[in-house]
C-alpha cells in the first residue's frame, strides 16, 4: 500500500507544507525527567518550586496544572506510572543505563491505539498487562516505536527525548535528495489556538484503500480527549520549489554518506533499501562520486569502488571516536587520526610514490568529513580543558586554532557539495554556525578579551534578508544568488587567511583551499573563477611573517561571514523563528566589531 505525501500546488521553497503537528505519544529522556516539563517539554524553573509532579511515582514533572492535567491520562493509564512506581525497581542495571524513553514511548502509543479501538484487549487476561495495559502488544508497538520515531530537539543542546506521529507527518517519505525539512515548536499555552491557516500544500495521496486508512487515523484533532495535547509540534517545511503533485520528502538519515553507507542505515533503523533518484542513478550523482572515489581516480570516473582499505581506515576512524567519546581522550582521537590523515591524504607526492600506496584520500571523501567532525570537536574540547586548567597559552592557541582551521574545512566541503546539490543546505547551516563559533573562540584567544554588543546591521549582508516574503516563500534564483555571494565573500576570505590557520598543520597544509577545490583536478565542479594570481597563491606554505592584527580582523570577518550565511540558511529550511536562527542572531549581537 502506498503511504506518501505530495503537493495540491506549486510551491516555492522555504514554504511551510504542514500545520503545527501534535504527537501521538511523546516521552523525555530519562536524563530530562526531572528538568523538563513531560508533558510541553518545555524547561522546569532552576529554581523552587520546580514544578508540580506525579503524587504517585514521583518520576514526572509539570510545568503548570494544565499540563498535568492534560498528561494525567496517558501517564497513568497507559501503564508508565505503574512502570516507574514498579517494574522499574526491579529492572537490570543495563536496562537503566540504556534509558526508557523507548518502552515509555510504546506503553503510550499502545494506549491511545486501544482506546481509539485499533488494538483489541478483549481476549488478554489480567496476568499479560502492565498497569492495565496489553504487555503482549508492548514487543510490537517498541518495534513501531522505533522505526516510526523521531528524536525532539528544541534548541542547539542533545535531543530532550522522543515522539511518534500520526499519518501527517509519518506518510512523509524519505529520500536521499529531500525537497523539505521539518522543525519542532512548543505547544501554544493558549488551549484554543487554532492555527491562521485552514489548508497547507501537503496532502495524502488519495488511492484506493489509502484514503480510508488516512481517515482512520484523523482523529487527533477532533478528540476531546486527546494525548499528546502539549507535546511536542513538529512541522514540515520545503527547502526546494516543488510543482504540484511531486511527492514531497524528506530525510530520515545523514545525507553526507556514501550509498552503500545509506543503504545500510536505512536497512538496519528502518527496513528498507531506498530507491531515490540519488541512490538510482546511473552514473552516479556528482556528490557520491566525490564522497566514494580514490584520489587517483578523482579524473576517472569509470571504475569508482570503495576498496577493502578505505573499510579499514573507516574502522580507524570510528575506534579514534570512541576514544574520544567513550575513554574521554580527545588528545589520542586528535594523535589517531592525524596520523591516519598525515599518510592517507593525498600531497605532494611523485607519481611513482602514488602507485605505490593501497589508497589516497581527498579532503571531499566521506572519510576526511568525518575525520574533519571529529578533529573540529575534540580540538574545541581540548581548548576548553586547556583554558579551565590554566595550561600555557600557547598550548590553547594552537588547540583553538586547530578547531577553527577543521570546522572551516568540514563547512568548505560541504559548501562544495550544496553547490551542486540544494539538499545539503541542512548539514551546511549547522556546519557554518560551528565554523563561525570556533573563529569567534579564536579571535577571543587572539586578543584575550570577551565579546560586546553591536549591532548585526553593520555586517549583514544587505541583498539577503532573512524576513517573510509574500507566502513565506522564495524564489529560487535568488537564493542561488544570495548563497554565490556568501560563497565569493568565504572564498576571498579565506585566501587571505588560510595559510595562517593550516600552518604548522601537515594534514592541514595539504590543503591548498577549503572553499574553491578546483586545485583537485579537472572532475572538480568550478563553482568560483579564480584570477590568475589568487590561483598561484593558493594556500602558499612559505613562513612569511604574520601580521597577527590583520589575521584577527580577516578571521573576525569570516566567522561574522559563516554566522549570517547560517542565519540565513537557517531561516529557509527551518524559518526563522528557529533556534540556529536565533542562536546566530545572538552570537552576531555580541561581536565587537571593534576587535
Amino acid at each position: 500500500m502506498a503511504m506518501e505525501m505530495r503537493a495540491q500546488e506549486s510551491v516555492y521553497m522555504s514554504e511551510d507544507l504542514t500545520r503545527a503537528i501534535a504527537p501521538y505519544a511523546a516521552t523525555l529522556h530519562d536524563l530530562f525527567l526531572h528538568s523538563h516539563c513531560s508533558s510541553c517539554f518545555r524547561k522546569l524553573p532552576s529554581q523552587p518550586p520546580h514544578g508540580l509532579s506525579c503524587m504517585t511515582c514521583d518520576s514526572v514533572r509539570y510545568c503548570s496544572s494544565d499540563c498535568l492535567s492534560s498528561d494525567c491520562e496517558a501517564h497513568s493509564s497507559s501503564g508508565e506510572c505503574c512502570f516507574f512506581a514498579d517494574h522499574i525497581k526491579i529492572a537490570s542495571p543495563s536496562f537503566l543505563t540504556e534509558g526508557t524513553s523507548d518502552p515509555r514511548a510504546a506503553l503510550r502509543l499502545l494506549y491511545l491505539l486501544e482506546i481509539h479501538g485499533l488494538v483489541s484487549s478483549d481476549s488478554i487476561n489480567q496476568a499479560t498487562r502492565i498497569g492495565g495495559l496489553s504487555a503482549s502488544g508492548i514487543g510490537e508497538t517498541l518495534g513501531e516505536v522505533m522505526i516510526n520515531s523521531v528524536a525532539v530537539q528544541i534548541s542547539g543542546e542533545r535531543d530532550l527525548g522522543i515522539a511518534v506521529y500520526g499519518p501527517s507527518f509519518s506518510w512523509f517519505n524519505h529520500s536521499c535528495f529531500p525537497n523539505a525539512s521539518y522543525r519542532f515548536v512548543l505547544a501554544p499555552r493558549d488551549e484554543d489556538y487554532v492555527s491562521d491557516k485552514s489548508e497547507y500544500p501537503a496532502v495524502p495521496a488519495s488511492k484506493e484503500v489509502v484514503a480510508d486508512v488516512w481517515h482512520a487515523w484523523q482523529f487527533e484533532d477532533h478528540s476531546t480527549h486527546a494525548l499528546g495535547k502539549y507535546g511536542p509540534r513538529i512541522v514540515v517545511r520545503c527547502t526546494k520549489p516543488i510543482n504540484k503533485g511531486d511527492e514531497v520528502c524528506i530525510t530520515y538519515i545523514d545525507l553526507l554518506q556514501t550509498r552503500d553507507a545509506r543503504h545500510s542505515d536505512l536497512w538496519s533503523k528502518y527496513k528498507f533499501i531506498c530507491s531515490c533518484k540519488r541512490c538510482t542513478s546511473s552514473p552516479e550523482p556528482y556528490v557520491d562520486f566525490l564522497l566514494n572515489c580514490d584520489f587517483r581516480n578523482l579524473n576517472s570516473p569509470e571504475d569508482v569502488a570503495m576498496s577493502a582499505a578505505v573499510e579499514d581506515l573507516n574502522d580507524i576512524l570510528q575506534k579514534a571516536i570512541s576514544v574520544y567519546s567513550l575513554d574521554d581522550d580527545p588528545k589520542a582521537c586528535c594523535d589517531m587520526i592525524e596520523t591516519m590523515l598525515s599518510k592517507k591524504l593525498m600531497g605532494d607526492l611523485q607519481q611513482v610514490e602514488y602507485s605505490q600506496k593501497r589508497d589516497i584520500l581527498h579532503p571531499l571523501h566521506h572519510i576526511c568529513l568525518g575525520a574533519y567532525i571529529a578533529l573540529a570537536s575534540a580540538y574545541r574540547f581540548r581548548a576548553l580543558t586547556a583554558n579551565t586548567e590554566g595550561d600555557s597559552g600557547a598550548a590553547s592557541f594552537e588547540m583553538t586554532k586547530a578547531a577553527a582551521a577543521y570546522s572551516f574545512v568540514l563547512a568548505g566541503a560541504t559548501h562544495h557539495l550544496f553547490l551542486s546539490e540544494c539538499s545539503f543546505l541542512i548539514p551546511l547551516s549547522h556546519f557554518l554556525l560551528s565554523t563561525g563559533e570556533s573563529m569567534l573562540d579564536f579571535v577571543e584567544c587572539i586578543k584575550g578579551e570577551t565579546r560586546k554588543n553591536v549591532s548585526e546591521a553593520k555586517f549583514s549582508f544587505a541583498s539577503c534578508s532573512t524576513g517573510s516574503e509574500k507566502r513565506d516563500s522564495m524564489q529560487y534564483n535568488k537564493f542561488r544568488s544570495n548563497c554565490e555571494e556568501f560563497g565569493e565573500r568565504m572564498l576571498s576570505l579565506s585566501l587571505q587567511c588560510w595559510p595562517f590557520l593550516a600552518q604548522s598543520s601537515p594534514c592541514l597544509e595539504k590543503i591548498k583551499n577549503p572553499i574553491d577545490f578546483s586545485w583537485l583536478g579537472s572532475a572538480i565542479f568550478l563553482s568560483f573563477h579564480l584570477s590568475k594570481e589568487d590561483s598561484a597563491n593558493l594556500s602558499c606554505t612559505d613562513r612569511v611573517p604574520v601580521n597577527i592584527e590583520k589575521q584577527k580582523g580577516c578571521i573576525l570577518s569570516l566567522a561574522i561571514c559563516c554566522i549570517t550565511f547560517c542565519k540565513y540558511l537557517a531561516s529557509i529550511c527551518y524559518g526563522p523563528q528557529h533556534y540556529l536562527a536565533n542562536h546566530a542572531k545572538d552570537l552576531l549581537e555580541g561581536i565587537d566589531l571593534a576587535q
